[in-house]
């Protein structure tokens, strides 16, 4: 039994090997970028498997905690603007059909014929070039409890899930200055897809901003992104257009759509090391139910018009987090639609506080 035991472990891990993209992830990790335009990496962030994540863990991850334990970490102090190392990776994008399930079966639509903005599941999947550059041992900040507080994502094109696509995910540099707040580093990770068949198409774009917990700085008195500048109105007429349940198992629902799997998100203890009340859910995924809720056939029909990407309408919507969503939780999607677009937020069934807001509108 036991010859059999160690066989099926060998197994076991030679399977998990056999997926690790070891060639292109050492010299993403541990080389000097060999083009100008930064890494080729030869896998698509939806082939990223444990084996993956274990090197990254060890190759990027635990690096950065020790230097950050020893002191060796980003200096802050005295400053309100931090020019990072300019890092850039280009890699393929793949659609397949489990990406799609795993999309529909998150929002509890799996039996659903139509999903509203299906195509946010390009958002979703191309979330762990985020993951990629953060991790990086270039990149003076620790990714250990980081936070996602704002993202801004622009659907440029129509795109067909099965058709081959390309992925730019940049960070860092002169002209995307990171932001020091009182309580870490703000900054913007740059995404763009392309079609592959067409370099110069522009399919989808999303900024998305991390807040890097840190010590304690004062407070920054630069300017936040221009798209982070608009804010819902006050004298909004907001309407509901349903209910969120968020479950405390609705992270691995998400994490498969997204591979996202950040310690907060997945262990209530983990989530508590890093200062908060319980695991928390991913910002995108709510964001999701929401753009199902009011995009579908059942949602406003301006919202509808406006993100119906088979009209060749192009559209962008803004979120921004407000405060951690600490599960389980249920929140009230609510809407206020005028001729610009629709102002939008989700707040707690219970507490009646405003967890995300945002926007959308017409490109």
């Amino acid at each position: 039994m036991s010859r059999i035991g160690v066989g099926l472990g060998v197994g076991a891990a030679a399977y998990a090997l056999s997926g690790l993209h070891v060639r292109s992830l050492f010299s993403f990790l541990l080389r000097a970028p060999p083009r100008s335009d930064g890494w080729q990496l030869d896998f698509a962030p939806t082939e990223i498997g444990w084996a993956d994540r274990a090197f990254l863990l060890l190759a990027g991850v635990l690096p950065k905690a020790v230097r950050s334990v020893l002191g060796r970490g980003l200096r802050v102090q005295g400053r309100d603007e931090i020019e990072l190392p300019r890092l850039e990776l280009r890699c393929p994008v793949r659609i397949g059909d489990a990406q799609k399930a795993a999309y529909r079966e998150s929002l509890g639509a799996a039996g659903e014929n139509e999903v509203g903005a299906e195509e946010f599941v390009l958002a979703a999947v191309t979330n762990q070039l985020m993951l990629l550059l953060v991790v990086h041992p270039r990149l003076p900040v620790s990714p250990l409890g980081a936070v996602n507080v704002r993202n801004r994502i622009e659907f440029h094109a129509t795109f067909d899930t099965d058709q081959p696509l390309t992925a730019h995910a940049s960070v860092g540099g002169s002209d995307n200055l990171a932001r020091v707040t009182r309580r870490g580093v703000e900054l913007d990770i740059h995404i763009d897809v392309f079609a592959a068949s067409s370099g110069s198409k522009l399919v989808m774009r999303q900024i998305i901003t991390i807040l890097a917990l840190g010590p304690s700085a004062p407070r920054s008195k630069a300017p936040p992104p221009a798209e982070s500048l608009d804010r819902p109105r006050k004298d909004a007429d907001y309407t509901s257009t349903g209910t969120i349940k968020m479950h405390s198992t609705s992270p691995r629902a998400w994490c498969r759509v997204c591979g996202d799997y950040n310690p907060i998100h997945v262990s209530s203890l983990l989530a508590r090391l890093f200062g908060f009340r319980g695991k928390i859910a991913h910002g995108n995924h709510v964001v999701a139910h929401l753009l199902h809720l009011v995009s579908s056939a059942s949602g406003p029909g301006s919202v509808r018009e406006i993100t119906d990407t088979s009209k060749g309408k192009r559209w962008w919507i803004e979120m921004h987090f407000k405060r951690p969503m600490i599960l389980p939780l249920q929140l009230e999607a609510q809407i206020a639609v005028d001729n610009t677009g629709a102002e939008w937020r989700c707040s707690g069934a219970k507490d009646d506080k405003v967890y995300v807001q945002g926007s959308i509108g017409a490109l």
